[in-house]
């Protein structure tokens, strides 16, 4: 393993250890729901606490991916993230829909201390029947102290659409290939003046050296 590599992997267990000691930020919450032809995405974050995210902090982002197709088939979701912010991600899934005190019944982790790529590339997380409920929650911090902000953003594939949603909803599509990434040509100018899921580190306030926060 070379140096970047090791310290990549350092980065990621120490915000993983993060993760399970930080408090969620969830003050605000807020829904947005991206209802395709067949797929449906329902989005549930505090994006006001996600855009002012500091290094100790994380926050929770709850998806919830569905589909109504007239023929049984598979479903598969993914995360593409792009930005400067190293991110560490723990993903969860549920057998019931997430709130406040978490998962009532059939918690699993999806990814664990997960370094998420920040290329665009979208990233699978599962399959699912058409016919079953993908209830997930991810937990994001910061896993660098430094600015910048990076967005992220779930898919969902299946019956010939494609969906995604992120921050400020999302786009559903119908006819596209169900191999086609999201961030190449048009995909990508229809989404890209969406918000981002802000981890964005404010710049700490130093009275001695008189910096803005």
């Amino acid at each position: 393993m070379n140096g970047r590599a090791r310290c990549a992997a350092g980065l990621a267990t120490a915000a993983a250890v993060a993760l399970l000691a930080a408090a969620p930020a969830w003050a605000a919450p807020s829904t947005e729901v991206v209802q395709g032809r067949v797929l449906r995405l329902v989005s549930v974050a505090d994006w006001s606490a996600a855009s002012s995210l500091l290094p100790g902090q994380i926050v929770q982002w709850d998806v919830t991916v569905s589909a109504e197709a007239a023929d049984p088939g598979v479903v598969t979701v993914g995360v593409s993230a792009d930005g400067e912010a190293e991110l560490v991600v723990e993903v969860l899934g549920c057998d019931t829909e997430w709130d406040e005190s978490g998962c009532s019944e059939g918690e699993t982790t999806v990814r664990s201390a997960w370094a998420i790529r920040r290329d665009g590339v979208e990233v699978p997380l599962l399959e699912m029947a058409d016919t079953d409920v993908a209830y997930l929650r991810m937990v994001v911090a910061l896993a660098a102290d430094d600015d910048g902000s990076t967005r992220m953003r779930v898919h969902a594939r299946g019956a010939g659409e494609s969906a995604m949603i992120g921050p400020d909803g999302g786009l559903a599509t119908t006819g596209m290939s169900p191999l086609a990434p999201w961030a190449v040509g048009t995909g990508l100018a229809l989404v890209g003046g969406g918000a981002a899921l802000s981890a964005a580190r404010r710049r700490r306030a130093s009275a001695e050296i008189g910096e803005e926060p």
